[in-house]
């Protein structure tokens, strides 16, 4: 485990200095009380992607290449993220989707696709709830429609002080603000082990999600029990479902291309938003 996060650490500092070359400067929008940093890439039909919590918009990197050939990617970080604010320091999934709503709202695009990761695909379900038009198609990666109590347990359990030394420099190189902002985004990450109404998706709210989706989920997920994604298709109308086998919490291995599915994976995406199924 170790080793992998070193590796990590190397293979994104790599990416993020080829990335700066192409990439277009970032860009701040003041939003829901907050400033949210993102990054836009390549052209076309607008494309917004969402990591999950923890993370950044760095968790896209390996991405960038072959989704800006074909859209407009919208790539920021979410409230207390990478760099941007949370001055109230209140996070919830529902506030996280109004903010993303806000930052679509300032670059005037009405309609777009999303792909969101872990939290980012729960912000997702909040945001195709909230707005059944406006999301034409998502993909929802090891994310959630509820917190079972398993989860609740590993979310209790998540301690700054229990944090190995290399865990917490890859954070740092997610999260410029240092200490500080990696141990408020575990204290945020402490109490959505208390919060029963956040994520608590039934199923005749599912039901109501106009979006075209497709749930990937990996059955080895040590957050998220296999049974969840199972009763989000069922639930959500214009839907697919893909269990990927033998992967865990992240089953294409972000950051990295060794995953035997990430090729795999980009060719899926490709097939969804071309509309061939």
């Amino acid at each position: 485990m170790i080793q992998q996060i070193k590796k990590l650490i190397t293979i994104s500092s790599v990416i993020l200095f080829c990335l700066q070359i192409n990439a277009q400067d970032g860009k701040y929008v003041a939003t829901n009380g907050v400033k949210i940093y993102y990054e836009t890439y390549g052209v076309g039909e607008p494309l917004l992607l969402l990591h999950g919590f923890m993370n950044s918009h760095k968790q896209w990197e390996p991405y960038i290449e072959s989704f800006s050939k074909r859209y407009l990617l919208i790539i920021p970080d979410l409230r207390g993220h990478g760099n941007s604010s949370n001055p109230s320091n209140k996070y919830t999934h529902k506030l996280a989707a109004k903010d993303m709503y806000g930052l679509m709202d300032d670059l005037n695009i009405e309609k777009f696709k999303a792909i969101g990761a872990s939290s980012g695909g729960m912000i997702l379900t909040h945001m195709a709830t909230m707005n059944t038009s406006r999301i034409t198609s998502m993909v929802l990666i090891a994310s959630t429609s509820f917190f079972p109590e398993e989860t609740r347990a590993i979310q209790r359990q998540v301690l700054y002080e229990k944090q190995h030394k290399d865990r917490l420099a890859f954070l740092e190189t997610l999260h410029p603000r240092g200490e500080k902002q990696i141990r408020q985004l575990i204290i945020q990450f402490n109490s959505m082990a208390e919060d029963y109404d956040d994520m608590n998706f039934t199923v005749p709210y599912l039901s109501t999600i106009k979006s075209k989706t497709l749930i990937i989920h990996g059955d080895r997920d040590v957050f998220f029990p296999v049974d969840i994604p199972i009763i989000s298709y069922k639930a959500i109308p214009d839907s697919y479902l893909w269990i990927v086998p033998n992967a865990g919490h992240m089953p294409f291995g972000f950051y990295e291309r060794e995953s035997i599915w990430f090729d795999v994976f980009l060719k899926v995406i490709d097939g969804f938003f071309a509309e061939k199924w």
